[in-house]
């Protein structure tokens, strides 16, 4: 009772805002058409149109007040309506003339910083961010921004110091808390993240994105079903939530849940069709179901949006070789080993490909890479160990199948006793 309540509230709340501002919209218009020439009038409409969302006619007011009466002040506004139509470069210009005009302007050094992270220059956004900080040292919103910046560019430690500085000034910015959470998610502290995750929820009970967060710091601690129970939350408050779709089908998939994990798939598919991940994942599912067809089918699309992915070639290689497909199944590997030639796995799964149509040399020539690429395959000194033996090498294949079980592949020790004494 007390949500519908709530969110009645919002409504009429969020209503009467509009009223006032389409009112405002009205008034400075009749000033305008009266005194064409009142800067102050043009930015006060450019202002009511952008809490409005118009944008472009957000702009056209404040660049009538900027011809009219040039500052600071306009040129910043401005800034912030062209990051809201994504022209971020226009954005800088503007917060340059901004910050030209009155140099200690925090709010445009501040905003520049965050354009400039838009843009992926987030060294350049750090810059900005420091000076919005040293001209003013409680901005709350700098350190949060800045603390973004250096999460992007993995300095993890840094980031959560900002988010430390932030919260000291907030203790209710719930996503500060998330933030930090993520941070340490980054530096493996996935408990101490989990206490942030859980701040942020008691804050803001419909967080979906802290739930989301929470559970792949619970799936990496192993609390897979906890996790899944995160996921559903964060579904529950927002159901085009795809990542969380996404996340919740890996985790059915770690449980053996496969049919879950494919409906989870499924619907991560139907909410975004141009990503490859979920169909690479979706046909690795299949397959774990023995539905190698269909595997294949996934793996062709996964291809088709994502040509240069080697590890879905290496698993549409996988799908071929369980039905039997040896020749497709070599050139899946060629493929996936050309996008990657250090793919240890590739070369392995390629050798008993070859292996499986009896060149039992070129199986051999693989397994030596593969083991060149990863010493501590001991998958590959079995097989290869299996390869020799084939082509009367029992010497070679007896070393290999030992190499093997000191690796901890017992099964090893079953070929030694029986060929090798």
């Amino acid at each position: 009772m007390f949500k519908k309540v709530s969110e009645l509230f919002k409504d009429r709340f969020n209503k009467t805002k509009k009223r006032i501002y389409q009112k405002n919209i009205r008034l400075f218009s009749r000033i305008i058409e009266k005194y064409p020439n009142n800067a102050i009038a043009y930015s006060i409409r450019g202002t009511a149109r952008r809490n409005l969302g118009d944008y472009h006619g957000t702009i056209e007011d404040y660049n009538k007040a900027i011809e009219l009466y040039p500052n600071a002040k306009t040129y910043h506004s401005r800034g912030v309506a062209k990051c809201n139509l994504g022209d971020y470069r226009g954005a800088i210009e503007d917060y340059n003339k901004a910050i030209e005009l009155y140099p200690d302007f925090a709010d445009a050094f501040e905003y520049r910083g965050e354009a400039k992270e838009y843009l992926g220059n987030f060294e350049g956004a750090i810059l900005d961010y420091n000076k919005a900080i040293e001209l003013s040292p409680n901005d709350v919103q700098a350190y949060y921004k800045r603390g973004g910046a250096k999460y992007k560019l993995k300095d993890y430690q840094a980031a959560v110091f900002d988010y430390n500085k932030a919260i000291g000034l907030n203790s209710n910015f719930a996503d500060a808390f998330d933030n930090r959470g993520v941070a340490k998610g980054g530096l493996e502290d996935h408990k101490g993240a989990i206490q942030d995750y859980n701040k942020a929820i008691e804050l803001n009970p419909n967080f979906a994105d802290a739930y989301f967060n929470r559970a792949i710091s619970k799936d990496k601690l192993g609390n897979d079903q906890d996790a899944i129970q995160d996921y559903n939350k964060a579904i529950a408050l927002n159901p085009g939530y795809s990542d969380a779709y996404f996340n919740r089908g890996i985790t059915r998939d770690k449980l053996g849940e496969y049919s879950s994990a494919i409906l989870d798939y499924n619907k991560t598919i139907e909410l975004n069709q141009d990503d490859a991940k979920p169909y690479r994942t979706r046909g690795i599912a299949k397959g774990k179901i023995g539905d190698f067809e269909g595997a294949i089918q996934d793996y062709n699309k996964a291809i088709e949006l994502n040509p240069n992915d080697p590890d879905t070639f290496y698993n549409r290689g996988i799908a071929k070789y369980n039905l039997g497909d040896y020749h497709g199944t070599i050139q899946e590997y060629n493929k996936a080993i050309g996008l990657n030639p250090n793919y240890a796995n590739a070369y392995g799964n390629r050798g008993a490909a070859k292996g499986s149509l009896g060149d039992y040399e070129g199986e051999i020539q693989d397994y030596n890479k593969a083991i060149e690429l990863n010493p501590n395959n001991a998958k590959a000194y079995y097989n290869r160990g299996i390869a020799k033996y084939s082509v009367g090498d029992k010497t070679g294949a007896c070393h290999d199948w030992s190499k093997a079980g000191e690796l901890g592949l017992t099964e090893a020790y079953d070929n030694i006793n029986n060929f090798c004494k």
